[in-house]
C-alpha cells in the first residue's frame, strides 16, 4: 500500500475520465436534496404548520384528523348546550307565570270560600278566574322556543333530547312542563260560584302549585347541569386544541435554524458543482 507523506493511504487506480463527471454528479445530488429541504422549511415557515401534507407525518396526520373531528364536535356541542340553556330560561319564565296565575286563583278561592260573600260576589270573582284560566292556557300554548312548545306537554310526555357532547351517547333530556294537561284540567276545577266550590278550588290549586314547584326544581337542576356541561366542553375544547397544535404547528426557532443550514448547503453544493465542472478544463492542458 502506498502512503502519503502524512501517513494516510494514497488512493490509486482512479481513472481520469471526461464523460462522467462524478464530483459534479454528487454535488448536483447534494444540491437537489438541500433545495428540497429549503422548500419544505419555507412552506412550514410561511404556513406556520409543521404538518402540511400526509407525507410530512403520516401518523401525525391520522391523529390530527381524529382530534380535529373531536374538537369540531366539542365546539358544536357547546353551541347546542347554550341553545338548550336558552330554552330552559324560556321554560322557567313560563312556569313562573303559571305559578303566579295559580297563586291568584288560590287567593280568589280562599277569599270566596269566606261566608261574608254572596253568590253574586262569587260570580264576579269567577269572571276574573275565567280570565286567569284563559291566560294560563295561552301561556301554555304560545310559549315557544324555535317554534317548539316547551311548556305545553302532557304528563309522562316525550322529553326533548339535547346533544351535549361529540359522542352519540352524550345526550341530555329536557322535560316538557305539562301545560297541556293542566290547561285541560283548570276549567273543570276552577269554580268560585259557591262557597263549597271555592273551598274545593283553592284545595285543588295546592296540587297545581306543587307541580309548578317541581317543574321549577327540575328546570333549575337542568340549568345547573347544562352550565356544568358547557364549562366542561369549553375546557375540553381548549385542551384538545392545544394538543392539536403540538401535532401540526411549526417550531419557528427550529425551522429557522434548518432554513439557514440548508440554504448554506445549497449554496455550497452549487459552488462545488461549479468547481467540479471547471476541473475538467484541466484535461485540455494534457493535449497541448
Amino acid at each position: 500500500m502506498t502512503l502519503t507523506k502524512s501517513g494516510y493511504p494514497q488512493r490509486v487506480g482512479k481513472m481520469t475520465v471526461v464523460n462522467t463527471n462524478t464530483p459534479a454528479l454528487k454535488a448536483r445530488l447534494a444540491g437537489q436534496i438541500a433545495n428540497s429541504e429549503v422548500d419544505t422549511v419555507a412552506l412550514r415557515l410561511s404556513s406556520g404548520k409543521r404538518l402540511n401534507s400526509g407525507a410530512d407525518d403520516a401518523a401525525g396526520a391520522a391523529v390530527f384528523m381524529k382530534m380535529n373531528a373531536q374538537l369540531m364536535g366539542q365546539k358544536a356541542s357547546i353551541k347546542t348546550a347554550a341553545d338548550a340553556l336558552s330554552l330552559l330560561n324560556v321554560q322557567e319564565a313560563a312556569v313562573e307565570q303559571f305559578a303566579n296565575i295559580t297563586h291568584r286563583i288560590k287567593e280568589l278561592g280562599v277569599q270566596m270560600a269566606n261566608g261574608t260573600y254572596s253568590d253574586a260576589d262569587r260570580a264576579l270573582a269567577q269572571l276574573e278566574a275565567d280570565q286567569l284560566v284563559s291566560q294560563f292556557q295561552m301561556v301554555a300554548a304560545n310559549t315557544r322556543f324555535n317554534e317548539l312548545q316547551v311548556v305545553n306537554g302532557t304528563v309522562g310526555g316525550t322529553p326533548y333530547t339535547i346533544q351535549v357532547g361529540p359522542n352519540a351517547s352524550d345526550t341530555f333530556t329536557l322535560a316538557i312542563t305539562p301545560g297541556a294537561t293542566l290547561s285541560t284540567m283548570l276549567p273543570t276545577v276552577v269554580d268560585l260560584t259557591t262557597q263549597a266550590n271555592a273551598t274545593q278550588t283553592f284545595d285543588t290549586t295546592l296540587s297545581i302549585l306543587q307541580t309548578m314547584n317541581e317543574q321549577r326544581s327540575i328546570i333549575g337542576a337542568s340549568i345547573n347541569r347544562m352550565m356544568a356541561s358547557i364549562n366542561n366542553l369549553s375546557s375540553a375544547a381548549v385542551k384538545t386544541e392545544i394538543a392539536i397544535g403540538r401535532i401540526i404547528d411549526a417550531d419557528f426557532a427550529l425551522e429557522s435554524a434548518k432554513l439557514a443550514k440548508h440554504q448554506i448547503l445549497s449554496q455550497s453544493s452549487n459552488q462545488m458543482l461549479s468547481i467540479a465542472n471547471q476541473s475538467k478544463n484541466l484535461f485540455v492542458q494534457l493535449l497541448q
